[in-house]
């Protein structure tokens, strides 16, 4: 059985999911914490120690199904976070960019989308310079572009 994926023009660099073993890591510290901490309230009762615990333990195992993605879609950047099943998708419509500005630092490109006073950055690897120039000639060829560095 193949996942869906959702439609995307170009990934940016940051894409991707946490790695596994961090995943299993933090499931595995936290569910470590809430165990003890359990331990400890029927022995002694619930105190600060115990609280504390459970409280970084939830934590550790929320954090571990956490991932991040931004990337160039039909409709403009997209920001998205994933955690455990629940998609929070923020959407800088193409419409709404004003100035594209491409600066470059080893083999990385750090594309930022101009949108009035604010902006959104996303980080790209320089071999995908001529990628993001394309989808910027389709989706926007009004805007400017502008390139620092080489």
């Amino acid at each position: 059985m193949s996942e869906k994926k959702e439609p995307s023009v170009l990934a940016g660099s940051a894409a991707g999911p946490m790695p596994r073993w961090m995943a299993a890591a933090g499931i595995l510290l936290g569910a470590a914490l809430c165990f003890r901490a359990y331990n400890s309230f029927l022995s002694q009762g619930l105190g600060k120690d115990g609280l504390f615990q459970v409280l970084i333990g939830l934590v550790c195992v929320y954090g571990a199904g956490i991932s991040r993605r931004l990337y160039l879609s039909d409709d403009g950047v997209v920001r998205e976070m994933r955690s455990w099943g629940r998609i929070l998708r923020k959407i800088l419509l193409w419409k709404d960019i004003r100035h594209v500005t491409l600066a470059f630092r080893g083999n990385r490109m750090m594309a930022f989308f101009e949108a009035g006073a604010t902006g959104w950055k996303v980080p790209f690897l320089k071999d995908q310079k001529g990628e993001v120039l394309d989808v910027l000639d389709e989706y926007i060829p009004e805007v400017g572009v502008d390139i620092i560095g080489k």
